[in-house]
């Protein structure tokens, strides 16, 4: 025998094993798994509960930056799930009054006679918020600075609003005849005194206390409707077609309501 090949034959035998990577994993630590899950889900709720506060805070500072215009209305504001901000009061079935100016992104409701209470006038939310006259208001020099829209009262247009609001100025009970005269002046561009537009926004103060005075306890629709055209006046005037386009619409909207021709 060659010594070589004996030298090879009492070699002691190599056994390859399988390199430690290549078995399988070893299980996870016994809890690890569920504290993770724990742990996703305890920063879920988390955010979604920090998100949750600033939408309230954001609905509150825009709340009351329009309480502070008018704080003998109740007032309500919610977030739709369409990521819409919706504001109502429950004057007249949401109908804005002229002095109120709007916070941008903030949709009103569509001119219409509704009998709802004010948070069922906001429709289906997912986060709401509310003002009662006597409710404390941060002064407005603490509040952060909201920028307000001119095209809030953005509505479907009236047609023919010169004529129709000559109209219903010509024979309407509780309107100084100064209100007709200055109706076609400012619907035709024709020609009117500074007096005259001082007094009618007289008219239009002392209408609105009336309109104001038993409220909430009974709304006089009369006083809201001069109160209304007045309104559409006085925008018209100003040379703000939405503004009087808007409360006009109500107008009709409400005085078919009262005349029993539409309901909701």
């Amino acid at each position: 025998m060659h010594p070589s090949a004996g030298a090879q034959l009492n070699q002691p035998a190599v056994v390859r094993q399988a390199p430690t990577g290549a078995a399988t994993a070893a299980p996870a630590p016994a809890g690890l798994t569920e504290n993770a899950v724990a742990a996703t889900t305890t920063g879920a709720l988390a955010g979604a509960s920090a998100a949750q506060t600033q939408g309230q805070q954001r609905l509150a500072r825009l709340l009351d930056s329009v309480a502070r215009q008018e704080p003998k209305l109740r007032w309500a504001i919610g977030d739709r799930e369409d990521g819409s901000t919706v504001l109502a009061t429950d004057l007249a079935s949401g109908w804005i009054p002229p002095h109120i100016e709007i916070p941008t992104g903030i949709k009103l409701l569509k001119p219409g006679s509704r009998r709802k209470t004010l948070d069922a006038l906001l429709g289906e939310t997912t986060l709401t918020a509310a003002y009662t006259p006597g409710q404390y208001l941060p002064p407005a020099e603490d509040a952060q600075p909201t920028q307000m829209s001119i095209r809030a009262r953005d509505t479907e247009e009236v047609e023919d609003l010169g004529w129709e609001l000559s109209q219903a100025t010509k024979w309407r009970d509780g309107l100084p005849r100064l209100a007709h005269t200055l109706a076609k002046a400012a619907s035709t561009g024709t020609g009117y005194l500074e007096s005259e537009v001082e007094l009618l926004r007289d008219h239009l103060a002392t209408v609105a206390d009336k309109a104001l005075g038993d409220y909430p306890d009974h709304v006089d629709t009369a006083n809201v409707g001069n109160w209304q055209l007045l309104a559409t006046i006085d925008a018209l005037i100003k040379g703000e077609k939405t503004a009087a386009n808007y409360h006009f619409a109500w107008f009709q909207a409400l005085n078919l309501a009262v005349k029993g021709e539409v309901h909701r």
